[in-house]
């Protein structure tokens, strides 16, 4: 483009439009853009540009995203970080942005999240990451300038298993914290009922809470209960196989955190590996359920029937994995009917067609909805998994391609 092209076109655009073109491009196209003359490899460089941003480390490639960081660093107020773990130089990278992030000279940085874009590889444990989680949860050199603290954590899609020393960490420095979701894909949870009532007592600002059931406690719903602290307004819980050993919040709390909390929402999320009798014992009348997620592929009808004797008039979304039943369909018909609040409801087993009508007579106006026949089932899972694939399977959201749209609805904003 010449300079007289530039002068009358593109180049004398004013600085704020620069910039709101800029905010719909990645850093590639971001990048390219700025070669277009002086005055947009300025606004390049602007504040406003750098307050949330997004890391991709996908390949070496990625790695010239680092040099953003000496410039801007301190001007960051939100980061996500999307990594696929099975390159060594993304995890390397990945320690980077955090590591730059905890010592910037000025911090401002409030929210952050880290995801996994691939399998955690083999043998891999996550502590260089956690490593630098660590020191970014921890307190701060007294030298820097800290502007905020950390009030949203999304470590939802940092498939490793966590440990009560980096919610100590981050209650103990971050105790405006607001937001926290550490609901992953691990296989194993070492957070222990103490490690997270700790932290619940010293995050009296905590609206939301996105974790496993393992670490839950009868004592850590009823710290949710005290008058000095914003009231909590959603908690999720992910259920799981080791959950057979642990005891469920006891129906009396319930009752306790239900009346002091009125406007509470609780989402219930049975993976798989749950042993099936570990259901009905979670499951209680007093919770106050909006999202309910059964993907457990066993045979599901006596859990229904308490999912619609309990939740018809709460739940708003409903994923259900399970093998197709007359009874299993009798029980979806009458929760169908009953449930005035239902948005969204995905059924993966085969259905008979009068079955899949009756539910779309019913609930016309569903936003997201899945629901087919045996045969139209069959062709759309055709690949059978079974060990650890099946586990992954079963999580993954995109394997469930009308699931995609919902699953990134629930993500914490």
């Amino acid at each position: 483009m010449s300079g007289s092209e530039l002068k009358g076109g593109y180049g004398n655009l004013p600085e704020h439009v620069i910039i709101i073109i800029y905010s719909w491009l990645d850093i590639s196209d971001r990048f390219s853009a700025s070669l277009t003359c002086k005055r947009w490899a300025e606004a390049f460089h602007h504040p406003a540009l750098w307050r949330h941003f997004s890391f991709v480390f996908r390949s070496k490639a990625h790695t010239r995203q680092l040099k953003c960081l000496d410039r801007h660093c301190i001007h960051l107020k939100s980061a996500r970080i999307y990594v696929d773990p099975q390159i060594t130089v993304n995890v390397e990278n990945v320690c980077k942005v955090v590591t730059s992030l905890a010592r910037s000279k000025e911090r401002r940085l409030e929210r952050i999240g880290v995801l996994f874009t691939a399998e955690n590889p083999m043998f891999f444990q996550g502590n260089d990451i956690l490593s630098s989680l660590a020191e970014l949860f921890g307190p701060p050199d007294p030298n820097l300038s800290v502007m905020s603290q950390l009030i949203e954590v999304d470590l939802s899609g940092l498939n490793v298993a966590f440990t009560d020393i980096i919610l100590n960490l981050l209650s103990s420095n971050h105790p405006n914290l607001e937001i926290l979701n550490i609901q992953n894909t691990s296989l194993i949870c070492k957070i222990s009922p103490p490690g997270l009532l700790n932290f619940v007592q010293k995050c009296r600002k905590l609206k939301k809470l996105l974790c496993f059931h393992l670490s839950t406690s009868n004592e850590m719903m009823v710290a949710f209960t005290e008058k000095d602290r914003v009231p909590i307004r959603y908690l999720s819980f992910l259920c799981q196989r080791y959950d057979k050993f642990h005891p469920p919040i006891s129906g009396d709390v319930w009752n306790k955190v239900v009346k002091a909390l009125p406007n509470l929402r609780v989402a219930l999320l049975f993976d798989h590996t749950i042993e099936r009798d570990a259901i009905g014992d979670i499951l209680h009348h007093q919770i106050p359920v909006v999202e309910l997620s059964l993907r457990t592929m066993c045979e599901l009808e006596k859990e229904m029937a308490l999912v619609d004797s309990y939740y018809s008039d709460t739940i708003e979304k409903l994923i259900i994995t399970t093998k197709g039943s007359d009874e299993l369909q009798n029980l979806l018909l009458s929760f169908v009917e009953k449930a005035s609040k239902l948005r969204v409801l995905h059924c993966y087993c085969g259905l008979k067609e009068e079955t899949i009508q009756k539910i779309l007579n019913m609930k016309p106006f569903l936003e997201q909805c899945t629901l087919k026949t045996e045969e139209t089932f069959r062709a759309y899972t055709p690949k059978t998994y079974v060990g650890a694939d099946a586990r992954a399977t079963v999580m993954d959201s995109r394997n469930y391609p009308a699931l995609e749209e919902y699953m990134a609805s629930l993500e914490i904003s």
